[in-house]
């Protein structure tokens, strides 16, 4: 407990998945929550959750796509709490496409997954730098670093989020700011619910399924707080001499 004791942390598509997951387990290492999500619904209700267990929470309903609704979650943020200390850049889009991607498909995963991020820590940096450093956590993806069928769009997206990460480690580090990624697996997420239920699967299915959880050298798909605790860590003063790098979280998958 208090890992993040009087840390300020903006968390990207908290309203779910990933997302509300490291939003709930950072409130109860400390943190002061800010739930950026684009779903008023889902974002009003974690932040709610929290309050209501004795946490601090505050929605900023955001759209990581328009660089204006980013800069006004920034702002909200340092007007409320004075600073942010870590920012978890989770939103995401799940463009699933070969060659075949429309340029509007191109545009709307590109908007996301790769400009959002960068635009989220533009907005956030400065304000990390005026509090004198801080931690940025980005979710990359086993689609970082290996082919998958049918996913030039995905799999493009996040091996330049693991790029960027590098990148950014490297100009940020002068300020005293980490940046870091999580590479996961097969994650229980609204998503995969979905693609698996489509495909005949239920949970117990889908965990024995050979291109699901059977992919994975444990053999099962992982549940989001499997993953918000590698974000956890890296977020947390325990990872101080940790920079540049992109932590597997994958149950195995890429060590295959």
């Amino acid at each position: 407990m208090d890992r993040l004791k009087s840390k300020v942390a903006v968390i990207t598509g908290g309203g779910a998945g990933i997302g509300r997951a490291t939003c709930e387990l950072f409130a109860e290492e400390g943190a002061t929550v800010v739930v950026a999500e684009r779903d008023e619904a889902s974002g009003r209700e974690v932040a709610q959750g929290i309050v209501g267990r004795g946490g601090r929470a505050l929605f900023v309903q955001t759209d990581v796509a328009n660089e204006a609704s980013i800069q006004a979650m920034a702002a909200a943020t340092e007007k409320a709490f004075g600073r942010i200390d870590i920012l978890v850049n989770n939103a995401a889009v799940f463009v699933l496409k070969g060659i075949d991607a429309t340029m509007e498909e191109w545009r709307e995963i590109l908007d996301v997954n790769v400009a959002g991020p960068a635009l989220c820590a533009k907005h956030c940096v400065p304000i990390m730098r005026r509090g004198g450093g801080g931690a940025i956590v980005n979710l990359g993806s086993i689609s970082s670093v290996i082919a998958q069928p049918q996913m030039v769009t995905y799999n493009a997206t996040k091996a330049a989020v693991a790029n960027m990460t590098r990148c950014m480690a490297l100009d940020l580090a002068p300020d005293n700011i980490r940046v870091n990624a999580v590479g996961p697996g097969a994650v229980w997420t609204q998503i995969v619910e979905r693609l698996t239920s489509e495909a005949g699967l239920d949970r117990k299915a889908a965990d024995a399924d050979a291109e699901w959880g059977g992919a994975h050298l444990i053999k099962r798909i992982a549940n989001p707080r499997e993953i918000a605790y590698p974000i956890l860590f890296l977020a947390s003063d325990e990872a101080s001499f940790v920079t540049g790098s992109l932590l597997m979280a994958d149950g195995g998958y890429t060590a295959r």
